[in-house]
């Protein structure tokens, strides 16, 4: 198991450390919200869980070799980052109506929509010409926007619904992180196998089937739930906007969910480059570095979890966050040659991401009217993709030091919206 090179290694210690914090919560503590599980929620949730899980699997069997993909087919670093920013704003600009359209017409339909755009999206991976790989970008940035609002809302609302007790939506966002790293794990270590045998291109052909499986289970498995259907998509538009306008909190929430995820999008771009040098490039193991991530990424949502058997409310939990982001970014940014500490910062910086992913999940269900759930959430992105393709369109001109500089205080940026929200909606409010 040990023995063998520093990436190796560390993904199996921090793989046995997150295994023995994930088993002492399992077999000390009972299940958070416990007593007010009935056998329907856990149908519920199983299902939600398995379809979730599948997405993401899909999604995370593509991340380790995208950017490698790319150089593999000749592209320099101008044409990757113009490939990269096309992907950005798909989901600027579609990504601002997505929620609009999935709350009048259906967040079951527009999941569905997911599965088939990012299919083929996959299929033009194929293709080392550039325009039809623009295409799939474009495809792929869009299905993004739908991956990262449209299952959550529905789930939601699903959840509420059908009366399930609202602490069990933390156990459901825990979970979803948790199995989200578990199958990131597995997607690196395919991805990997797959890349070895048959090329960087293998891994988008292997996220065909599960996104196959997503759709069939959504078809026939799902019941359809909408937010306010008996409006257009601009006034959903329109009802989206006024909530974050007229409610500084919220607003708030929005730009602390921002900074920190434009900072997180420009990791998943600058990841690969940051690391390697100009001897390791073509020989390093991505596929067991992702996996590395993602456990990373485990291991933080079960400190999540840990946290709340503690009894902190999920308000608290994002300093932590923030304090993570803020130390591994600044780390980054002043020891940038130094390729060891860099691989430490980032493996920190997914320990936050970890913590992250279910803790804002959480408060977005707590504070977010239903009726505009996915439009608001829509509407979060926008500012992160467009700091993303601000970024990403200077990258060639900019060092890597500076760039992971802008990380920094994009972080800074997040803990002082996030301070600004407790102020405005936790401040004085009852913590359920």
């Amino acid at each position: 198991m040990f023995g063998g090179d520093y990436y190796s290694d560390s993904f199996w210690l921090l793989l046995l450390c997150t295994a023995a914090l994930v088993g002492r919560q399992y077999f000390s503590q009972k299940s958070q919200g416990a007593e007010h599980r009935t056998p329907e929620f856990e149908a519920f949730q199983k299902n939600y869980l398995l379809v979730y899980l599948l997405a993401f699997f899909a999604d995370w069997l593509q991340g380790p070799y995208v950017y490698a993909l790319y150089a593999s087919y000749g592209f320099d670093a101008e044409a990757i980052a113009i490939l990269f920013i096309m992907g950005f704003m798909a989901s600027l600009i579609f990504g601002t109506f997505i929620g609009g359209v999935s709350d009048k017409y259906g967040r079951k339909l527009m999941c569905i929509a997911f599965a088939v755009f990012y299919f083929i999206s996959g299929v033009t991976k194929v293709f080392n010409n550039f325009w039809i790989l623009l295409i799939g970008r474009f495809l792929g940035g869009v299905s993004t926007s739908l991956l990262f609002s449209v299952f959550e809302a529905w789930m939601v609302s699903e959840h509420n619904s059908r009366g399930f007790h609202p602490s069990l939506l933390s156990d459901t966002f825990g979970k979803a992180t948790l199995g989200n790293g578990i199958v990131a794990v597995l997607a690196g270590t395919v991805a990997q196998k797959a890349a070895d045998q048959y090329g960087f291109v293998a891994p988008f052909m292997v996220c065909l089937v599960p996104l196959a499986m997503v759709f069939g289970i959504v078809t026939f498995t799902w019941k359809e739930n909408y937010g306010d259907s008996k409006i257009d998509v601009i006034g959903s538009f329109r009802n989206g906007w006024n909530v974050i306008r007229q409610d500084f909190g919220i607003a708030a929430l929005g730009a602390a969910q921002s900074a920190f995820e434009g900072a997180m999008y420009t990791f998943v771009f600058m990841w690969t480059p940051a690391i390697a040098t100009e001897e390791t490039k073509d020989t390093l193991p991505y596929g067991t570095i992702f996996a590395a991530f993602m456990v990373c990424c485990m291991f933080g949502s079960a400190i999540f979890t840990q946290l709340l058997s503690m009894g902190w409310n999920v308000e608290s939990i994002p300093v932590v966050v923030h304090a993570l982001g803020i130390g591994s970014m600044l780390a980054v940014s002043l020891f940038t040659e130094n390729k060891n500490l860099v691989y430490l910062a980032f493996l920190v910086f997914e320990i936050g991401c970890g913590i992250y992913f279910p803790t804002y999940g959480t408060l977005r269900s707590k504070y977010i009217p239903e009726e505009s759930r996915a439009m608001v959430m829509s509407l979060y992105r926008i500012p992160l993709n467009a700091f993303v393709v601000v970024v990403l369109i200077k990258v060639k001109y900019m060092a890597a030091y500076i760039v992971f500089s802008i990380c920094t205080a994009a972080q800074i940026v997040s803990l002082v919206s996030y301070y600004a929200f407790v102020n405005r909606k936790v401040v004085g409010a009852p913590i359920s």
